[in-house]
């Protein structure tokens, strides 16, 4: 690195076309930026091939850097639109200047005015090996303009192409080649962090994952609950080119040719999956007898795997990674069939789901720590910080299954189960609620039956109130804050001061499927919850910035959203996405919940008033609507005690039934259209990407290191 206050003398008309790392030092005044110069690099090359980086770039606009180690610096691209593995999508790829090699370590935020001002953080690297167009290290690829490069990242796998177009000196295209990686783009992508992943070493040895504790059905936040099926714990594993099954117990090996058949085709080289093995009876549940003949040797008799965990992926032991990304990794990497089935499961509703367990004849229902690690052999089976984390919930009682309950069938397509012994009574199911499209309220109550068990987690155990349009969207509404008398003895309530004239208002509190239908049967569309719940009701667990714009294009609320998730995560917070079901966007970051909702409100109110003097054309802070003059409304009183926002996958009470979506921050671009995602469309897009809002039911962060961090960047001198 140079002395301090020395930097490269940029040229007085540096050469836009050139990409050598001397227009890169000449584009940056390195007393300002952190960005690392090229004076004294020579990092050495480490084992098993160059390296790879990928940068996150929120600059003026948000983009990816691809960066591939030759020649003793990083050739660079960047990939507007992102990545993609299917090899139909072609993603532009444009080339930029060389960065030293430093620049694979470096995470910061460039200052605003700088040279690619923003926030740079590293979202995948690792080892890459050129298999077409290799000579000269791949320099010689480059000049002729194809490439073909293996990638070994955490994320980004595979064989992937790179081709220059005819349409500028810099245009490439970047493109998946076609390899056991290959996923369309309908389907999600594993792009995860993997936070807390190893390199893989086979120690200490794999032990099956079994709970050693039983404990009465429970509800609660963190937790995730999946059906206790009767059949025997297994192993599936790639080692080198064979695929292994065997008993998690004894590592026995079994020879079942369908599912070894079937696993040839899981996305990944190298893999470890914990599951169990099933046969089922005529009534689709699992049958000990029938898998013990099965297993003796009578094929006839056909079995299933579910896979519930993953503890190897490709090079990386994955066990310390939480739960919940372990499985939603493990989602992705299964091939269609009918044999390797993902064990799906719900969130929060314990007592709901074991019941409906129950009613299908199972033994019971497992409960695990979302955040938990995979227990190891040698530590305390089933814990997590000192606390169990790894339950069995057993079945009480002997009953005959109810055969309308098929648990594992909705389980492998990822749907949540839901039964309910309340006395539910519909009316009106034929009334037209959106005149528009013909749906009726029996439509709005099929769709909240179907969604349920993605939607309550994020009404559990939080006051709600009602927004009732009994004669759908075209006519009269009212809010419902206090329950009326006659409201049936099984919901949920709860008596909260108002703070008015010595009032105390009844709230509702949507905590099972039963209660969310009962209220979609009054004509509550969407239903509106608190930010925080009632046991911590003066300390909220979300902050939230709603972004409202009024008559101004969406095209604008998408700008200003990507500055919102530009200053959160230069901060330190890990924001998330949907729209608001209407014309705008939430932003929510999940919290701790132990900061008043002041504390949260000043610096919900601190970000957008800074948001909106960096965007002064297209955002106000201003609450009187005449004065806003067509700009994006940043409202952040919605972090008031009392005030409540939409909750994800709630339906709204406008002409296209849209939805509430959460969205994953990639898809905020110029062709985002919330009206897309409706009471008929969000299903199919929850069974294909799953809950992408879910981190904002575990992922609990600090706020006062981000305060500190907001004053020390943009309010210097406050502290």
């Amino acid at each position: 690195m140079e002395a301090p206050g020395r930097r490269p003398a940029p040229s007085p008309m540096p050469d836009k076309q050139s990409k050598t790392i001397t227009a890169y030092e000449g584009k940056r005044d390195f007393e300002r930026t952190p960005e690392p110069s090229a004076a004294g690099d020579a990092e050495p090359v480490e084992p098993g091939g160059r390296r790879f980086v990928v940068h996150r770039h929120e600059a003026r606009r948000l983009h990816y850097d691809l960066r591939l180690e030759m020649h003793g610096v990083l050739r660079s691209w960047a990939v507007p639109r992102g990545f993609s593995y299917d090899p139909e999508v072609k993603k532009l790829a444009v080339r930029t200047e060389d960065h030293p090699l430093a620049y694979t370590q470096f995470e910061g935020v460039i200052p605003e005015g700088e040279y690619g001002g923003g926030t740079m953080a590293i979202w995948d690297r690792g080892a890459y090996q050129v298999t077409e167009g290799g000579e000269d290290q791949g320099a010689a690829g480059v000049e002729a303009g194809k490439l073909v490069i293996r990638l070994c990242g955490r994320k980004l796998r595979g064989s992937w192409h790179m081709v220059k177009t005819k349409r500028g000196p810099d245009e490439w295209l970047l493109f998946k080649g076609r390899d056991r990686y290959v996923r369309a783009a309908s389907e999600r992508q594993p792009f995860f962090d993997l936070e807390g992943a190893t390199s893989w070493t086979g120690s200490p040895r794999p032990a099956p994952s079994l709970p050693q504790d039983e404990r009465e059905p429970f509800t609660g936040q963190g937790w995730i609950f999946e059906p206790q099926l009767d059949g025997l714990p297994v192993f599936l594993e790639r080692r080198g080119a064979r695929v292994v099954l065997a008993r998690a117990d004894d590592g026995t090996e079994l020879d079942l040719p369908e599912v070894l058949a079937e696993a040839e085709g899981v996305r990944a080289e190298q893999f470890l999956l914990g599951g169990t093995l099933v046969s089922t009876d005529a009534a689709e549940r699992p049958s000990p007898e029938r898998l013990a003949a099965r297993l003796l040797g009578d094929t006839s008799i056909p079995v299933s795997l579910y896979l519930n965990d993953l503890l190897r992926y490709e090079e990386w032991d994955v066990r310390n990674v939480p739960l919940l990304e372990r499985k939603d990794l493990l989602s992705t990497l299964l091939p269609p069939g009918e044999t390797l089935l993902f064990e799906d499961h719900v969130a929060v509703r314990g007592e709901e789901f074991h019941a409906a367990c129950e009613a299908a004849g199972l033994p019971g229902t497992i409960a695990r720590r979302g955040d938990a690690a995979y227990p190891t052999e040698a530590a305390s089976r089933g814990s997590f910080a000192g606390e169990p984390a790894h339950f069995r919930l057993p079945s009480r009682g002997a009953r005959a299954p109810d055969p309308s309950e098929h648990v594992l069938l909705g389980l492998s397509r990822q749907r949540a189960v839901r039964e309910s012994a309340q006395p539910l009574h519909f009316t009106n199911l034929d009334k037209v609620f959106w005149p528009e499209h013909g749906y009726t309220k029996g439509d709005l109550i099929r769709y909240y039956d179907r969604v349920a068990g993605h939607l309550l987690p994020y009404l559990h155990e939080r006051p709600a109130h009602l927004l009732r349009y009994p004669d759908g969207v075209e006519g009269k509404a009212f809010y419902q804050k206090d329950l009326p008398d006659h409201t049936p003895d099984w919901i949920v309530s709860q008596d909260i001061p108002s703070g008015r004239r010595g009032e105390t208002i009844r709230y509702l509190i949507v905590n099972d499927a039963a209660a969310l239908l009962y209220a979609a049967n009054l004509g509550s569309i969407d239903i509106h919850p608190w930010l925080s719940r009632r046991a911590t009701r003066d300390t909220p667990d979300w902050v939230v910035f709603d972004l409202d714009p009024g008559s101004g294009p969406f095209s604008d609320v998408v700008r200003l959203a990507r500055a919102f998730g530009k200053v959160l995560r230069g901060i330190g917070l890990r924001p998330y996405l949907k729209t608001s079901g209407a014309t705008g966007l939430h932003i929510y970051v999940p919290l701790e919940p132990v900061y008043p909702y002041d504390v949260v409100r000043q610096f919900a109110e601190a970000v957008s008033t800074h948001v909106a003097g960096e965007h002064r054309e297209i955002a106000t802070v201003e609450r009187t609507t005449s004065r806003r003059r067509g700009r994006v409304y940043l409202d952040f009183l919605q972090n008031r005690r009392g005030q409540t926002v939409v909750p994800p996958y709630a339906a709204r009470p406008v002409p296209a039934a849209s939805v509430s979506a959460p969205l994953d921050w990639d898809e905020l671009d110029g062709d985002l259209r919330p009206e897309r995602f409706t009471i008929v469309t969000l299903p199919q897009r929850l069974d294909r990407l799953g809950d992408l809002f879910a981190g904002t039911l575990h992922d609990r962060q600090p706020l006062l290191p981000a305060i500190r961090k907001f004053q020390e960047r943009y309010l210097p001198g406050s502290g």
